[in-house]
């Protein structure tokens, strides 16, 4: 009915009851899971483990798998506009707001300021 081949190979069973499985035993349905249209849980059952926990070693070898080393910085450098051009950003950002209907408001350097209405 069952192979041993399938049956995953348990390196030791620790005092708590839970099995350590050997490495390359563990690769072999995990690679076979990641092919499209398997179904985890008849693997799982075929290898004689929990479904879950097949699943928790397909997301582990997944992540180690898609973070490739970093060949560059983790940092970029950033240019700092000089002071002259703030400046000039700060002068020419203030304008006058006029809705009709509603409030009047001019917005400067202290944010914007609001004026009440007077009926005309």
């Amino acid at each position: 009915m069952e192979d041993d081949d399938q049956k995953l190979r348990v390196r030791l069973v620790g005092r708590d009851g839970r099995r350590r499985y050997d490495p390359a035993s563990k690769d072999r349905p995990v690679t076979a899971c990641l092919e499209p249209g398997v179904s985890v849980s008849k693997l799982a059952l075929e290898h004689g483990v929990n479904a879950n926990l097949l699943r928790k070693w397909m997301k582990k070898r997944t992540e180690t798998q898609s973070l490739p080393p970093s060949s560059s910085p983790a940092f970029i450098p950033v240019q700092i506009e000089s002071t002259s051009d703030r400046a000039l950003l700060r002068q020419s950002s203030m304008a006058a707001v006029d809705v009709p209907g509603t409030c009047d408001g001019v917005r400067g350097s202290k944010g914007l300021r609001l004026f009440p209405l007077q009926p005309r």
